[in-house]
Formats: C-alpha cells, structure tokens, sequence
C-alpha cells in the first residue's frame, strides 16, 4: 500500500503544473466581490482594479493569480468559499492547501516557517494603517484629537495576529473574539461593540456597506499595524516549490511594473486622503 501510494505522489509530481486543477478556499464576500472587478476580463488584462466593492482581500485574489500566471504557473483553481480565516494555517502547515490567497502577516507565519514558503512582501512594513470603525449613528460622537482606544470597546479575531497584539496593546474598553467578518460588522453597526479595525476603502466615508450592517471610519484618526504581509505556499503540498518559484517570479514583475502599488491604490487601502490624520501606534507590539 506503501509503495503504491508513493508511486502515485511521483506520479502527480510529474505531471506538468499547468494541467492541474488545484482546490482553493476563499472568503464568501471576497469571492464574489472579486468576481464584480473581474468579470468576463482574463486575469492578465486586468489593469483597473478599482470597483465598488475594491479592498485590500479582494485585489490580493486578483493580484496572486496574475503573479502565477506570469510566473509560468497556469493553474485551474475550483474555489471553495466560505468562512477559511482560522483554518487556513493549519490547512497550509499540513499540506492540505496549496497556498492562500489571502495575504498573511509575516510574524503570523514565520513561527512555520518549516512548513510554508513566504513570498516576497505584497504590503511593506509601515504601509499599512487602518481605520477605526464604527456605526452610522456613532461615528461622529468621537473626536480624532482625544480618541482613545481605551474609551471603546472592539471587536476583532485572535486569528489576524498583529490587529490583535496591536490592540491588546492599546487597552480597549474591552476586546472581543469573533473569527467572522461580517458577524464583527453587524455587532458594530448595531451598537452592540464600539467599534473595529479594516483597511481604508476608496468609498465615501470609507464606508463598509452590505445585509445588515453599516460601518463608517471615525475620520481624522488611524492605526498603524507595523508589519509585512506575505503570501504563503505550503511546504508539504507536492505542487508546493514549483508554485512558489513561479509565484516569486511573477510578483516581481507585478512589482518592477507598479501593478501591486496601483492596485492597492485603487481599493483605497494605500490612500493619501488619510496621510495627515493621526496615527495611533504602539512601539513594536510584537516583541514586547
């Protein structure tokens, strides 16, 4: 049984990457989102990534299969969407997902680095800032110049590493788990938490808008997250390496282009209308 498992492993190893049809999970929301920008446009000609629905997840699907692509790793990919954000580690660390289409923290991942390849940076350390966010009906009961995190309470998930630390650093009111997005949105939009972390959106009022939930930046005030964020291929996945290779390959030129800068620019999260507002920030949370 042994010997024939492993003579189907070399087999499936070598058969050429581009013919393989490869499982991938994704976020409900993002997927479809995702599916808006796209269309019926190929994946290569896409160079507006703007949309109503554009942010930072939902250019990252698009941005990681153009990378692939022109790596050389024409891959089909069957997309199982759902609620993947706690899983999708351990589904990387045991080989059972190829990689993840969704950008990761680097101090998240480095901790498997036995397990996972980590891609060039997408975002940079000291790029990325988010907005406080909160309900229609509160959003302008705080002031940028006084707000205190220690004033709300928040909601976030113990999943996304450094939002978490982040906050524990800043002493909210109270912190609260929730491993879904969207169950985060509605507690805000409905009152019940004060508020919440998310990447600035090009909409007005960098609102995040969808079933039952309404959530507006607090404005003149921001977060700083002070880390990188990396795409990552399984180690223990037989397509792992060969993926990774191409996947490097194709982000650099992605990069050398100034695809990856415009397309973060178009969802808004890499956004001047918020350069001047002020940073709330810790030192260096994640080595406290």
């Amino acid at each position: 049984m042994l010997c024939r498992f492993f003579a189907l492993f070399l087999l499936f190893l070598s058969i050429p990457l581009h013919s393989k049809v490869i499982d991938i999970t994704v976020e409900t929301d993002i997927y479809f989102y995702a599916k808006d920008i796209i269309g019926k446009t190929p994946i290569l000609d896409i160079t507006d990534y703007s949309g109503k629905n554009a942010q930072r997840d939902v250019v990252e699907f698009i941005l990681i299969q153009q990378a692939l692509l022109l790596g050389g790793a024409d891959i089909q990919f069957n997309f199982i969407y759902g609620n993947y954000d706690a899983r999708n580690l351990k589904l990387l660390n045991e080989g059972l997902l190829l990689l993840s289409f969704d950008s990761l923290w680097l101090s998240a991942t480095e901790r498997y680095k036995d397990n996972l390849y980590i891609s060039e940076p997408l975002i940079r350390k000291g790029e990325y800032y988010a907005g406080v966010f909160t309900s229609e009906q509160n959003v302008a009961n705080y002031n940028a110049k006084t707000l205190s995190l220690s004033d709300m309470t928040i909601v976030s998930s113990k999943d996304w590493h450094v939002d978490w630390v982040t906050l524990q650093s800043l002493k909210p009111k109270k912190l609260v788990h929730e491993s879904d997005w969207i169950v985060m949105a509605k507690m805000v939009s409905r009152g019940w938490i004060d508020g919440m972390l998310a990447p600035f959106k090009k909409q007005h009022n960098f609102s995040y808008i969808g079933p039952d939930y309404k959530i507006f930046a607090i404005p003149n005030v921001k977060v700083a997250l002070n880390d990188s964020r990396h795409f990552v291929v399984s180690k223990n996945h037989p397509l792992g390496q060969q993926t990774f290779e191409a996947l490097q390959r194709g982000l650099k030129i992605l990069r050398d282009r100034g695809l990856i800068e415009k397309a973060y620019r178009e969802a808004g999260f890499l956004n001047d209308d918020v350069k001047d507002w002020r940073t709330i920030k810790v030192a260096d949370p994640l080595f406290d």
